[in-house]
């Protein structure tokens, strides 16, 4: 009898040990969307400096929303971006709603959204441009969680957006 409850025991012990090894692998294999310069050098290959812009401060749950500019150190067209035109129509009603809403919204309620004008004159400059190319990612099947990038390389201008909802 006490050799089959030191026995359950061990397996209970044994069983959780394995799920927190399982969750902690699960949980370190997450892409970690607050590292702006591995998650731009996932996609440019090139060298590359950057600014962070934005960083919302952290919300309930994973909520995240970034805004992180970047120039190559010698302008070239990324392979795995395309212009506005060659987008599915899903991605190119994401890219619209970043410009008339996401990014907007985000500072209108901050106190110091001046400060954020060239950034957003910058951004309408590179939406303007038939020349900026885009890649959107989608982070999860929720509607509003993506990370989007667009570079532009007459301007040699990039942002890497992302958000989480």
């Amino acid at each position: 009898m006490m050799m089959n409850r030191k026995f359950r025991i061990a397996l209970i012990a044994g069983v959780i040990a394995v799920c927190c090894v399982i969750h902690t692998c699960w949980f370190l294999s997450l892409p970690n969307y607050r590292n702006n310069k591995k998650r731009i050098g996932l996609q440019v290959d090139t060298n590359f400096s950057y600014k962070s812009i934005y960083q919302s401060d952290q919300g309930f749950g994973n909520d995240l929303s970034s805004i992180c500019r970047f120039t190559l150190k010698k302008p070239k067209k990324l392979n795995n971006f395309v212009l506005f035109s060659q987008l599915n129509e899903s991605k190119k009603e994401d890219v619209e709603k970043f410009y008339n809403t996401d990014f907007k919204s985000e500072w209108e309620d901050y106190d110091e959204s001046a400060k954020y004008d060239s950034v957003i004159n910058e951004l309408f400059a590179l939406k303007a441009s038939s020349k900026t190319r885009y890649l959107l990612n989608k982070i999860s099947d929720m509607e509003y969680s993506y990370e989007l990038y667009m570079y532009n390389d007459e301007m040699n201008v990039g942002y890497y957006i992302v958000s989480i909802i």
